[in-house]
């Protein structure tokens, strides 16, 4: 079956032009033409419809091959196969027309390789189209990456493993204060000692994405050009060379600061809330019910005093006891939740803050007791968060117990560390308990506070001596915590 062939023929010959068809024919090919043979005729020819090549007479009264050649490129068709076939062209006009851009040239006495070239043309000019087409493509894909690297509300880079940046777009270098991407680059060769308010965190940074490939959301303080501070969150993946190894990274940061701010906001009003609630209740709730147990038991001290009334004043006085029985229990209910909170805001304060804060409170809730607080040299500032918590509760049930159980006048909180150990001390001079006591809720508790953060409680005491709680545990294990989905404490080998 015939292929057919879209062929505009740039000729002055009719005879010559069906000599063409006729090889053409010959060689297999079903030609659709169109014979034009002047610069007119052959723009309208091109604007008309798709052609498949274009053959083309060398010298003609009115037109030429290579005005013919140039009036194509001219309008577009790079990659239409254009071959010269004339009965006479000079080898010097035969190798200029090749250079501009003619595929191939023949002589109208010898057609027989006209057939073969127009094979080898075809395949080639597909070859250069859908080459074309990639490239296109691919420009018009860097195009769009450009585009969206450029337009990003999102910080995007790259960077070497020793903190220097290869790439970063201008809304990167605008959170960092710079007027461009390139001021960014030039001004900053370390980004770890630079930007990292603490450089301890790029490192960090560098550890997590050597070990996983890849960190999602870390977030860090940085200083902008002028030394401001900002919050950002990084995600980042690890970039590597042809050898597998560790390059550096690219990924992307976020501006994060004005979410931190409201974070903080909300904090500061919830704990100024909590104060106002704690401050209500002990004011005037707890005042109250104080007011009323005090009056119900000088009432049934007077009572007792005058005498018993019979049989209705002994059943009288037994609903009176459990009265006050209930208003004690109400007391001291109500004693505990303003005790816990106002520890409620201890996890952003460093913990030495938290724990002096809570002795005095214990201060105030008894203060026929004596309670010292000490904190010696070298104590680390760096406890906070999660595991501060923590601490702070397990001190908080320690001084708990004293209060409930000792009778102790005297109570000693004591902070100190050695050899990368923090230790806490609580000793009392109360009554002690035996080894065989059984213990409480609150004591099992922090021993689970204590295992959940890496460490060790040690309880001892002896009766009528006192008692002496100690915690030990790495400071390491105390500043890093492991936590589980939920944010508790996962205690070391779980």
């Amino acid at each position: 079956m015939a292929e057919p062939l879209r062929v505009l023929v740039v000729e002055d010959s009719e005879d010559d032009t069906l000599l063409l068809l006729h090889e053409l024919r010959r060689g297999g090919y079903e030609p659709t033409h169109r014979r034009v043979d002047t610069e007119q005729a052959m723009k309208d020819a091109l604007r008309e419809r798709e052609w498949d090549l274009v053959v083309s007479d060398h010298s003609m009264p009115n037109f030429s091959s290579s005005a013919a050649l140039e009036l194509l490129r001219s309008e577009g068709y790079m990659d239409l196969p254009f071959i010269i076939v004339s009965g006479q062209i000079g080898e010097d006009s035969a190798v200029m027309a090749m250079k501009s851009g003619a595929q191939d040239y023949l002589m109208k006495d010898n057609l027989r390789r006209l057939n073969s070239a127009i094979e080898r043309e075809l395949r080639e000019a597909k070859v250069r189209r859908e080459r074309r087409r990639a490239e296109e493509a691919k420009r018009q894909a860097e195009e769009k990456y450009r585009g969206i690297f450029e337009n990003a509300v999102e910080g995007i880079f790259q960077s070497t493993a020793d903190g220097a940046f290869v790439i970063a777009n201008p809304a990167l270098a605008r959170m960092f204060g710079y007027e461009s991407p390139e001021e960014l680059m030039r001004s900053v060769s370390s980004i770890g000692e630079q930007l990292y308010v603490d450089p301890k965190h790029r490192a960090e940074l560098d550890r997590l994405v050597r070990r996983d490939g890849f960190v999602l959301g870390f977030e860090s303080q940085m200083y902008r050009a002028d030394g401001s501070v900002m919050w950002a969150s990084v995600s980042a993946r690890a970039v590597r060379d042809a050898r597998g190894e560790f390059a550096g990274f690219e990924g992307t940061l976020e501006d994060i600061t004005a979410r931190k701010n409201a974070e903080k906001a909300l904090r500061e009003i919830r704990e100024v809330e909590r104060r106002r609630i704690s401050r209500e209740l002990h004011d005037v709730v707890l005042q109250d019910l104080t007011f009323v147990l005090q009056s119900m038991q000088l009432s049934r001290a007077v009572a007792a005093t005058a005498g018993s009334g019979g049989e209705a004043g002994g059943v009288a006085e037994e609903e009176r006891d459990r009265q006050i029985e209930a208003l004690r229990r109400s007391v001291k209910g109500l004693r505990d939740a303003i005790y816990d909170l106002r520890l409620e805001g201890v996890r952003e304060q460093p913990l030495v803050h938290s724990l002096e804060a809570l002795v005095e409170l214990n201060r105030q809730m008894a203060p026929e007791r004596e309670i010292e607080f000490v904190v010696e040299e070298g104590f680390p500032d760096s406890i906070s968060g999660i595991s501060g918590v923590e601490m702070t509760r397990m001190v908080q049930e320690a001084l708990a117990n004293v209060r409930r159980h000792s009778g102790a006048q005297r109570v000693e909180v004591r902070l100190s560390f050695s050899d990368d150990e923090v230790c806490i001390t609580i000793e009392d001079d109360g009554q002690g308990f035996d080894r065989d006591t059984v213990p409480g809720v609150g004591l099992t508790g922090m021993r689970e506070r204590a295992l959940a953060l890496g460490g060790d409680l040690d309880v001892s005491g002896k009766p009528g001596v006192g008692t002496r709680v100690c915690f030990r545990a790495a400071l390491s294990t105390l500043t890093e915590p492991n936590l589980d989905e939920a944010g508790d404490i996962v205690p070391p080998g779980v």
